[in-house]
């Protein structure tokens, strides 16, 4: 035996009687069989545990502020809606409060906070776009804004028909470009599309702004895209139309002065002196509308319920106070006591108040071309009837306009032409005040008739009456199947159409118009008759897809104001993007599985 294994078997057995050498054999013996390697293993996977439930809810965090369209950030990291938001969870989650009082490798820094709210937002895109795909066909609903920083702004929607036959409308995200000409959006339009894996072929309708630039007929938006894709109709957002309708009457009658709201509203003294005048029931008055809807019947019904209580508030500021405020409150009051000013107030409510009934109704994700033709038709008849109806307008509005006191109507002295001027024609009278004003109001529902007529584009109101007339047996299919081509079997259409009216009749149920057979096939009711009927199901989703309005880009704009603010002005592209989708679509959030982007979040930072 050498001295060195000599040695070694001395020290050996001197460190088996040492105090340490008989502690952990102790330790060992009572540890039921488990040993170190293991322990420490479970002491990994507790610790692996500990940091998903942190990031759990970290994640859920930060889905919460994005939905409801919180800022994230702060001042300062410290002070961030973020941060302060896990300080109060930490205090019922103990994993959370010891991975945020960890001194490094908290996964906090706004890098990693944009990936997960990317990871989150990509995983509702994916869902959106996969109802889209299993729709099969779908339209494109583009409208363009500047943000805060005056940046051009295009929100991109798409339209699309699910399996129950609802019609849903999803904002897909806002891409910034430097030019708004026909070709950049037609290249931006068709590079969002193969980002999301949709065919343009596959595009069945097209819902834009009467912009040059999209409405052109030639090198417009729409016209390249019909180049494209023949079938894909394009819709001018008949939202727009009625308001461009409300403007063409709006320059032909004098309108209601705005200053008169904004001299008591911009003062809170006057405010609150106005406010004594009013009885405790009164509504407060509003400004106009400043945005292109025709949302500005309040403002006009505010004024004509608060008539009598103006013109006091109006007297009685004229004689207290000496200065400017004064001096334009009395000329308002002289305004406000005109007949004139009565009239046309009382004539714009009448009229603005339909169009307004009539362009929130457009305004409906859920409705269908047919049925806003329907709406059309009626305002064109209710303006028929209105202008049948001066004679009780006159009377009404003469009799309010004697109970307010005001003055009574009369037919203005006429003007002496000059006689450098005079042409030798007699200058036309009015008899009568009554005259007069018969022929303003007359001139106002034929102005609103005319424009009515002249704007609505009657092509593509033809062929949904088309697709009506087969639905409900009044036509053959030879057009339908020679504009949708290989969208349906057109052999088997017609069977099935005469199957389904059979079917109706059957169950006494008539089929006289296009939201019949709509009813009638729709919901979960409905899905035999769908089943049954592939041919005709496919002809509604064709008919459904094509949007009416674009009101869907319109309320994107009215949720990047609320979130791209002055005070989040340096926000980028891609997180403007990412929190939008996530608040524009709260319900599909909301539903997120979290432990999955936990998983891929996991995943990428183990792979990358």
């Amino acid at each position: 035996m050498t001295p060195l294994k000599t040695k070694s078997l001395e020290r050996f057995r001197s460190h088996e009687k040492c105090y340490l050498h008989r502690t952990a054999s102790i330790m060992a013996a009572t540890n039921a069989g488990v040993n170190v390697a293991a322990s420490l293993s479970a002491g990994k996977q507790k610790q692996m545990a500990d940091a998903r439930i942190a990031l759990l809810a970290i994640l859920s965090t930060l889905q919460f502020l994005s939905c409801q369209g919180v800022a994230i950030r702060g001042k300062t990291d410290q002070e961030s809606n973020f941060m302060q938001m896990l300080y109060v969870r930490a205090k019922d989650i103990p994993e959370l409060k010891s991975w945020v009082a960890r001194q490094e490798s908290k996964w906090l820094s706004h890098d990693i906070l944009n990936e997960m709210i990317e990871m989150m937002a990509h995983d509702v895109l994916r869902k959106l776009i996969g109802e889209v795909q299993s729709a099969g066909v779908f339209s494109v609903i583009m409208d363009e804004t500047t943000d805060i920083t005056v940046k051009e702004q295009v929100s991109v929607c798409l339209r699309y028909v699910t399996e129950n036959l609802e019609p849903e409308e999803r904002f897909l995200g806002f891409y910034e470009t430097s030019k708004t000409t026909a070709d950049t959006l037609f290249q931006l339009l068709k590079d969002v599309l193969m980002r999301f894996a949709l065919p343009v072929n596959k595009c069945r309708g097209q819902c834009y702004d009467g912009a040059s630039n999209v409405s052109g007929i030639r090198t417009g938006l729409q016209a390249r895209m019909q180049a494209l894709v023949p079938r894909a109709q394009y819709i001018h957002c008949t939202a727009h139309v009625v308001n461009l309708v409300v403007h063409d009457v709006s320059e032909n009658i004098p309108a209601c002065r705005n200053f008169l709201v904004t001299l008591i509203r911009n003062s809170p003294k006057r405010l609150a002196w106005f406010q004594e005048f009013q009885d405790d029931n009164a509504s407060s008055l509003r400004p106009l509308c400043p945005t292109r809807w025709t949302l500005k019947t309040a403002s006009l019904l505010s004024i004509a319920s608060n008539y009598s209580v103006l013109l006091e508030f109006l007297e009685d500021l004229s004689e207290k106070e000496r200065g400017e405020a004064g001096g334009k409150a009395n000329g308002l009051l002289m305004h406000l006591l005109k007949f004139s000013t009565f009239f046309s107030l009382k004539l714009m409510l009448k009229f603005f108040s339909r169009m307004e009934t009539v362009n929130v109704a457009l305004q409906n994700s859920q409705l269908h071309l047919q049925k806003a033709r329907q709406l059309i038709d009626t305002l064109r008849e209710d303006i028929k009837c209105l202008r049948e109806g001066f004679q009780e307008f006159w009377k009404n509005t003469t009799a309010e306009a004697h109970v307010l006191d005001l003055d009574s109507p009369n037919v203005p002295r006429l003007r002496r032409i000059p006689r450098r001027l005079d042409s030798g024609g007699a200058a036309h009278s009015f008899e009568t005040p009554e005259a007069m004003y018969r022929q303003q109001y007359f001139e106002l529902m034929d102005t609103a008739s005319a424009s009515l007529n002249c704007r609505f584009n009657p092509s593509v109101f033809k062929h949904m009456q088309d697709v009506e007339d087969f639905v409900t047996g009044k036509a053959n299919c030879k057009d339908i199947i020679q504009f949708y081509e290989d969208d349906m079997d057109g052999s088997r259409l017609t069977l099935h159409r005469d199957m389904c009216l059979d079917l109706a009749k059957q169950k006494g149920v008539h089929l006289k118009t296009f939201q019949d057979v709509y009813d009638f096939m729709k919901g979960d009711g409905g899905e035999p008759l769908r089943t049954l009927l592939p041919e005709v199901t496919k002809l509604l989703k064709l008919a459904l897809t094509v949007p009416v309005t674009s009101c869907c880009s319109e309320r994107s704009f009215s949720g990047m104001g609320r979130l791209k603010t002055y005070l989040r002005s340096t926000m980028g592209q891609a997180r403007l993007n990412h929190i939008v989708i996530m608040n524009s679509h709260k319900e599909v959030a909301r539903q997120q599985d979290l432990d999955i982007i936990a998983d891929n979040f996991i995943m990428h930072k183990i792979l990358f």
